[in-house]
Order: C-alpha cells, then structure tokens, then sequence
C-alpha cells in the first residue's frame, strides 16, 4: 500500500494535468479579449474617433465618421 506521500504527489500530478490547460486557456481567452481593439460600429461617438490620427483610421472608422455627419 502506498504512503501518504507518494498519494498526495499523484493527486497533484493529476490535479496539475487536468487544471493546467483550463487555467491557461482561460489567461489565452483574458489576453484575446484585451487585445481586441473597440468595436466602434457600436458606439458612434464623434470623439473617441477624433482622438485618434485620423491617417490611422481603417474603413470602417471612416464609414462611421461619414454616416455620424
């Protein structure tokens, strides 16, 4: 029969290998989701487009300025 420890050691292990890839795809899915830049087809706001350099702006950004005027 086995000691405690050595009990202990392969609970943990095993704790390890089903928990380790959950806990770093949940850090995978926090890091994608802040990495995402604002969707600004929601929030048509005039301001948060003239804080950014205009020569910076992708189509959609111009899109919405245009149709916001």
């Amino acid at each position: 029969m086995l000691g405690l420890g050595p009990i202990l050691a392969i609970n943990v292990i095993l704790l390890y290998t089903i928990l380790g890839p959950l806990v770093l795809f949940a850090i995978y899915i926090l890091f994608d989701f802040l990495g995402k830049p604002p969707d600004l087809n929601r929030s048509k706001n005039i301001k948060t487009l003239k804080k950014k350099d205009p020569a910076l702006w992708t189509i959609d950004e111009i899109n919405s300025y245009i149709n916001q005027k």
